[in-house]
């Protein structure tokens, strides 16, 4: 059984670099979207009488609230893993 070499120093940080990034680009996709779906929400829950609407409409817009928050949550659980690589990143080599 052989065992596997750790890159070197300056390899770990290039692909932590590059988590990084493409880390942050996932962030601000998942907030944007966060942001769609509550403007989404947002117009269907005020501009859609109440009495208009069927029980699907009212599953659609209840839906929408919920998909907003875990998005929201999900870009919150993102940013903290952003800050831990700039963290480990601004840490340099061992």
């Amino acid at each position: 059984m052989s065992k596997q070499k750790r890159p070197p120093p300056a390899e770990d940080a290039m692909g932590l670099g590059k988590a990084l990034k493409e880390n942050k680009e996932a962030t601000q996709a998942v907030e944007k979207a966060a942001d769609d779906l509550a403007v989404v929400h947002a117009v269907l829950d005020s501009e859609l009488p109440k009495e208009a609407t069927s029980s699907d409409v009212d599953r659609a817009i209840e839906q929408t609230g919920q998909l907003e928050k875990q998005l929201s949550a999900s870009s919150e659980k993102l940013k903290k893993v952003n800050e831990s690589l700039e963290r480990e990143l601004s840490k340099g080599p061992p």
